[in-house]
């Protein structure tokens, strides 16, 4: 019989970003349906943190495993499986806010040593919690990220209702995150106004400012062939990456890159970051450059406006290399991680 588990849904009340949705896409492919636990409603972080380590364990049935997708978990549970996405708040603890960051190392020393598994999303995050958090292999498994509906290349009609709706021209390049340190904003935008691009192109940029972090890495610069879009919702989303003369990823620092993933799934070219774990998501389907070199940025965005067998090359690489993420393997990789535990 298949072992009965139960979801950590506390991330339900935020709005939806990479973790938010790795952990919805994986739990609605859970098989039989898990049980979600979750507070009536959104809590501010102090209350939210009580309900997880005092009334979700107590929620909890006797038989069942808890997963925890989005970092968080109750410290008093050994039966159960925790995903951490990434090592960031040890690596960079100055772009969190102090008690986040406190609070979150803490947290996750203490569920390193008690939870029977932990996931992990790349061979990078592994690499670098073990490194802080001393995890034993046999303990910390890597199981990727995957991509799904709507991520999938949009029609001509979609691409132009998507462009008219947020005021974009036909020739646009695409960042989408949070505007967070790590997203490398400032190197972006000095990118883009050194590029020569502004004339006949727009840099749109999607995202709000997160809630966890020091600062926000935001420039008003370029404002003539800068935009910024805010919050996209997924109606939307694939459209604007199918329409993208390339989708920009350039990050100091990812557990995984999510958009890269999805920009590449809506046939989009990618330029992305040659650091931490772009190489094992993007490989050879999109252009890696360094992300402290605003030239190097700059030049592989030329790249894809002059030489347009490179662009449509990396488009069919890209969604070549997007078919073999499946949220589906995702979900029975970790089905079959929970079956072995028990």
């Amino acid at each position: 019989m298949p072992v009965p588990m139960a979801v950590n849904a506390r991330y339900k009340h935020r709005r939806v970003t990479g973790v938010e949705r790795y952990a919805e896409e994986i739990s609605i492919r859970l098989f039989p349906p898990i049980r979600e636990l979750k507070p009536f409603f959104r809590l501010p972080p102090l209350p939210g943190h009580a309900w997880e380590q005092i009334i979700l364990p107590m929620r909890l049935r006797s038989n069942e495993v808890l997963w925890s997708p989005a970092n968080t978990a109750p410290w008093i549970l050994r039966r159960q499986v925790v995903t951490l996405h990434d090592a960031s708040v040890f690596d960079h603890p100055e772009w969190f806010k102090s008690a986040f960051g406190a609070w979150t190392r803490l947290s996750w020393k203490i569920l390193a040593k008690r939870a029977r598994a932990v996931i992990t999303v790349s061979n990078f995050s592994r690499e670098r919690l073990q490194r802080h958090l001393g995890i034993p292999d046999q303990r910390i498994h890597v199981i990727p990220n995957g991509v799904g509906m709507p991520f999938e290349p949009k029609s001509v009609k979609a691409i132009e209702e998507a462009r008219t709706k947020y005021g974009l021209p036909e020739a646009y390049f695409l960042f989408v995150g949070t505007l967070e340190p790590r997203k490398n904003l400032s190197a972006l935008l000095e990118a883009w106004g050194n590029s020569g691009l502004g004339d006949n192109h727009v840099l749109a940029i999607a995202g709000t400012k997160g809630t966890v972090f020091a600062r926000a890495d935001r420039s008003v610069g370029h404002a003539s062939s800068v935009t910024y879009l805010g919050y996209i919702p997924d109606s939307d989303l694939p459209a604007l990456y199918s329409g993208a003369a390339a989708v920009l990823v350039p990050s100091l620092y990812e557990g995984f890159g999510l958009a890269a993933l999805e920009a590449m799934a809506c046939g989009a070219p990618v330029i992305a970051s040659n650091d931490t774990s772009f190489p094992e998501v993007v490989g050879d389907a999109g252009i890696l450059v360094n992300p402290n070199d605003p030239d190097a940025i700059g030049e592989a965005m030329r790249q894809m406006i002059e030489d347009r067998a490179l662009a449509d090359q990396l488009r069919d690489r890209g969604l070549k290399r997007a078919k073999q993420s499946k949220w589906g393997e995702a979900a029975r990789q970790i089905q079959q991680l929970v079956e072995n535990l028990s």
